[in-house]
């Protein structure tokens, strides 16, 4: 199998339509089955992987027990931010022999929401025209035939993958599954099954009790594994429901919490805070008042109040004289007439009139002041003057503080009279009964998922039970001799078939031993760590033993030794298989030191596969290694990440010392 291109339309950060040529290219002198492809963190070298996996194998590429909701949610998850549409693509062109002919294959898939749902297109082509040997609604199930999702794992796998086989994760369950898929084990124990089978139908009068519990058993077992997929597949969905429905929970107690609810729940707190307010806005009001019965209204006309202090200033009555106007003017006048003292001025009776004409203007003008009602109110001058001033530094500010006083207290009011008022509504209404029955949705959700997960888990003890009653009666009914020649002949042939299973298994796990041995040392820092390997032909658990004959325990590995340990089984299993199939490797090389780090570049990389797409970081494949895998690498390409844009641009070459221009690296990159 060889992968050809990959094309990509506004999925992940990959905006546009982005397509990579994987075609290892011919050289003269050697192979060049590397495609590097180098990124940095956050680049999008994993989604590259993750389309691939969508491609070929759609809702299967998340886990085989992924509901549709949650398929549903992660497509439109994966659609470009910045798309003109809400819609996205994924295509992938490879070449496959089948009977010694190569045909090649595209497939597309192909995903838009509308309103709240996401509907998703399905388009497998063969030399160029759609597959009708198959119906369409089984192209999916054609797919993982054509390569298993089992299969696929151990040749398109990242670093989590080998993290999973490093640190133990699941390994034994992993390696079987591997084991009997790649080998083709699982092909024999069905065909034993099938002659298990018809032999039960054939069977003797005196085996009848074996016939029919062998018959018994697998319908067992049909139902089993029939109502364990109908049971996955509902705590799949009861899974994504109760997160649903916890989520729409969260939101209305936010609600129930905005429109009052805790208002509701600290009721008295918020009435005694009310009381507070009221009685300080009657004091500020009584204060006020009082202030309006004494001097506030002479702050409301501050020109008339001023015009008012300075004509009483001006009329004399607030200073504090020996005598009137009046009085001055008659001392003149009897000075004038007795002539005492003696006075020097020759004046002649002109100038006396004149100045007796001034002394009754004088004295009227003062009669006339004296004599104004507003003066003869005002009383003390003095007194009224500083009274006056006060209006304008004590009464007139003061007002001004009360009235803001008076309006905080007044809207804290209104708030907390809104505040009793929605945790009425709250605590007596439709909300607290829309959250209790939200929280009892969940409750209920939770308790149903709880109790379908528990009949899962002994569905699937059941089915293991049922499956060692099989293997029983199957090896008891191989040992029974039919009298019919069709019958012995199949005996014969489950016999054979028995022993077969037994004798390949062996052999490939001995094959399997002899290849991970190679290739762990072939990899490892330390040549001679491993000698051999124990593989447990029931539970496929491995233990590795040194060449003095005793185990090493996994946890004596280093962490690199660990991963080089995963790698080198991954490889083991591919050769082992004898499948010709590609490799897709996601940052491999995270937890090595440089020593292993170098031995994988110089050793696994080149003999992986035939084709080899490695994904790296410049931290992981850098300069150094390059130039190691310089003569193994067909083309390379590196994936850029634009914030400002909120896309990767995908540009020819691995990473330069020297930046270049934006055209080149746009060079790929199709809007």
């Amino acid at each position: 199998m060889i992968l050809r291109s990959i094309r990509l339309e506004d999925f992940g950060l990959y905006a546009g339509v982005v397509e990579l040529d994987l075609v290892p290219r011919q050289r003269p002198g050697g192979a060049t089955p590397i495609v590097l492809i180098g990124g940095k963190n956050g680049a999008g070298k994993t989604t590259l992987l993750e389309a691939v996996r969508v491609a070929l194998y759609g809702k299967r590429a998340l886990g085989a027990r992924v509901g549709q909701a949650d398929y549903e949610a992660y497509l439109q998850g994966r659609i470009n931010r910045n798309a003109l549409i809400q819609a996205a693509s994924v295509a992938l062109e490879f070449d496959y022999a089948e009977a010694g002919e190569v045909h090649r294959y595209r497939v597309s898939r192909e995903w838009s929401v509308r309103g709240k749902t996401v509907v998703e297109s399905l388009q497998l082509d063969k030399d160029g025209l759609p597959i009708t040997t198959v119906p369409r609604e089984e192209w999916h199930y054609f797919l993982q035939e054509l390569i298993p999702p089992g299969v696929s794992q151990l040749f398109f796998f990242d670093g989590e993958k080998i993290r999973e086989i490093a640190d133990g994760e699941h390994e034994n369950e992993q390696l079987g599954e591997a084991v009997r898929g790649l080998l083709g084990i699982e092909l024999v124990g069905r065909l034993r099954t099938d002659l298990g089978l018809y032999l039960a139908r054939r069977q003797r009068d005196d085996d009848g009790v074996t016939a029919s519990c062998l018959e018994a058993v697998v319908r067992d077992i049909g139902v089993a594994e029939t109502q364990i997929t109908t049971l996955s597949d509902e705590v799949a969905e009861l899974t994504s429901a109760r997160e649903s429905q916890a989520r729409a929970a969260e939101h209305v107690r936010r609600r129930f919490v905005a429109e009052g609810g805790d208002a509701a729940l600290n009721r008295s707190r918020t009435e005694a805070d009310r009381d507070e307010t009221r009685r300080a806005i009657g004091r500020g009001e009584h204060e006020l008042r009082d202030l309006a019965n004494r001097l506030l209204p002479f702050a409301v006309a501050p020109k008339l109040i001023g015009s008012f202090r300075s004509a009483l200033a001006r009329s004399g009555v607030v200073t504090e004289q020996a005598g009137s106007v009046s009085d001055v003017l008659d001392a003149i006048d009897i000075w004038r007439k007795k002539g005492s003292p003696k006075r020097d001025a020759q004046w002649d009776d002109l100038h006396w009139a004149d100045l007796r004409r001034f002394i009754e203007l004088q004295k009227r003008k003062a009669s006339k002041a004296q004599d104004s009602p507003a003066f003869r109110e005002v009383g003390d001058g003095a007194a009224t003057l500083a009274r006056l001033v006060e209006v304008e530094t004590i009464v007139r500010p003061r007002a001004f503080s009360l009235l803001d006083e008076l309006d905080a207290l007044t809207q804290r009011s209104r708030d907390l009279e809104a505040a009793l008022a929605r945790a009425d509504n709250a605590a007596s209404g439709i909300m607290l009964d829309e959250l209790r029955l939200a929280e009892q949705r969940v409750g209920a959700t939770e308790s149903t998922l709880t109790s379908r997960q528990e009949s899962l888990r002994l569905l699937r003890g059941q089915l293991v039970t049922l499956e060692r009653e099989r293997r029983r009666l199957l090896d008891e009914q191989a040992g029974f001799a039919a009298d019919a020649h069709r019958a012995e002949l199949a005996t014969r042939t489950a016999q054979a078939l028995a022993d077969y299973e037994r004798r390949l298994l062996e052999h490939k796990l001995s094959q399997l031993r002899g290849e991970f041995v190679d290739r762990f040392n072939h990899l490892a820092r330390k040549s001679d760590l491993i000698a051999d390997v124990r593989i447990d032909p029931v539970t496929f658990a491995a233990i590795l033993i040194d060449k003095m004959g005793r185990e090493v325990p996994k946890a004596a590995l280093s962490a690199g030794e660990k991963q080089v340990y995963a790698i080198a089984m991954l490889w083991a299993l591919a050769r082992t298989s004898g499948r010709p199939l590609p490799m897709i490797i996601d940052t491999p090389l995270a937890r090595l030191d440089s020593e292993h780090r170098a031995k994988l570049v110089e050793r696994y990389f080149p003999s992986a596969s035939h084709q080899v797409v490695l994904l790296s970081t410049d931290t992981e494949v850098d300069e150094r290694l390059v130039e190691q895998l310089k003569g193994s690498v067909s083309h390379a390409y590196r994936l850029d990440y634009e914030p400002a844009e909120g896309r990767t641009i995908v540009s020819q070459g691995y990473f330069e010392k020297t930046a270049r221009p934006k055209e080149a690296r746009n060079a790929l990159q199709q809007a």
